[in-house]
């Protein structure tokens, strides 16, 4: 940069035809406004600013426009490869598509599910299937199970205090599809194939949902269900009455909630059952315990040990009091 003492060495140099080579700042000569006069090398000549600055820009402006003319090379050559990457992808199928209202969303799984050459992997979470529903799917996974598709289902263990779906479960297991319960689901899911899956986007299960052909995604979503499976209940063919463990680990999981200061409508939408139903199993098991509230129900369920694997709560006595809204 041009300091002020070189302005002035300029100026005089200007004014008088030079200066001592000795006495001139380097500010002013590194810019090459002085130069050393022909007949007098221990004195500097003054240089006009335009031949000085065409001198010093030259320089940069040859390598700006070498790097502006690199810089055009490498933005073509990145368009003609987004041209031809585009073509290629450009008749696969989207990672994922969002579907909205119910009619679009049952038209596509139902065309996904009749197209399994394999493999139908579902989840329910929920205790109650609408009647409507559950007329409108059994007859479609017979026909697959006909085929040989291998089907499996995850239910909560709340199904069973819901006949209809009772009655479906018993007709699909039957025809031998694999049907399992857990006490507490992850969300609703449908893998065909484990090529393409079905999720919800939002939390109140609305008319919208997110059709997944990910493959890494998809692989995520099966091993998701794969580990709900192993620690789900397996429902035999014929069984009409829930297996004894269900009520047992349906109060395990509601001491695990009460224990975490759960309210009893959270307990109720985690479960999967109605408020009432919750209500009637934390009295069932105060009474067994002698407590006569919930901050003492805490303390008895932690001394007598009702968080570990085994829950020593007597079963027999739940069913009695599964009654859902």
């Amino acid at each position: 940069m041009l300091c002020e003492v070189g302005l002035l060495q300029y100026r005089e140099a200007v004014s008088v035809g030079s200066i001592a080579a000795d006495s001139a700042t380097p500010c002013i000569t590194a810019l090459g406004l002085l130069e050393p006069a022909a007949d007098d090398a221990g004195h500097l000549i003054p240089v006009p600013p335009s031949v000085a600055a065409g001198r010093a820009l030259a320089p940069i402006e040859k390598e700006v426009a070498a790097r502006r003319q690199h810089l055009l090379h490498l933005t073509e050559s990145f368009q003609t490869a987004e041209e031809v990457f585009a073509s290629v992808r450009k008749g696969e199928l989207p990672s994922s598509t969002v579907l909205r209202g119910g009619e679009l969303i049952a038209r596509t799984i139902d065309a996904s599910v009749a197209a399994c050459r394999s493999e139908l992997l579902t989840a329910q979470p929920g205790g109650r299937r609408p009647p409507e529903i559950l007329e409108s799917v059994a007859q479609r996974n017979l026909n697959l199970l006909a085929r040989g598709i291998r089907q499996r289902t995850l239910y909560q263990h709340s199904v069973w205090s819901h006949p209809p779906t009772v009655e479906y479960i018993r007709k699909v297991a039957e025809a031998g599809g694999e049907i399992r319960t857990v006490d507490e689901m992850f969300d609703r899911l449908i893998i065909c194939d484990r090529e393409v899956a079905y999720i919800p986007t939002k939390p109140d299960y609305s008319d919208e949902a997110l059709e997944v052909r990910d493959p890494a995604i998809v692989w995520f979503l099966t091993n998701l269900f794969e580990y709900a499976w192993a620690r789900g209940t397996p429902v035999e063919p014929n069984m009409k009455n829930r297996p004894r463990v269900v009520v047992s680990e349906i109060e395990q999981s509601i001491i695990r909630f009460l224990v975490a200061g759960h309210t009893e409508e959270k307990v109720a939408r985690g479960l999967g059952i109605s408020r009432r139903t919750v209500a009637e199993y934390i009295s069932r098991i105060s009474r067994q315990l002698g407590s006569v509230s919930r901050a003492q129900l805490g303390y008895l369920i932690a001394i007598h040990g009702l968080l570990s694997d085994q829950v020593v709560v007597a079963p027999h006595d739940a069913a009695n009091h599964d009654v859902t809204e």
